[in-house]
């Protein structure tokens, strides 16, 4: 059995239930894989309050 390379980022997400697919994990190259997506400031909350 052959070793892959690399792995399709179509199979990757292929194997991310809906609920993932929307607010689940982010692949990120830089870093070499999937990753939380990073929370964001949304304006009009008070400083400490963050949401994705």
């Amino acid at each position: 059995m052959a070793f892959r390379r690399s792995i399709p980022q179509a199979e990757l997400r292929a194997k991310l239930t809906p609920e993932e697919r929307a607010n689940g994990p982010v692949y990120q190259a830089s870093r070499g894989g999937w990753f939380k997506a990073p929370t964001k400031p949304v304006p009009g909350t008070p400083k400490g309050k963050t949401t994705r």
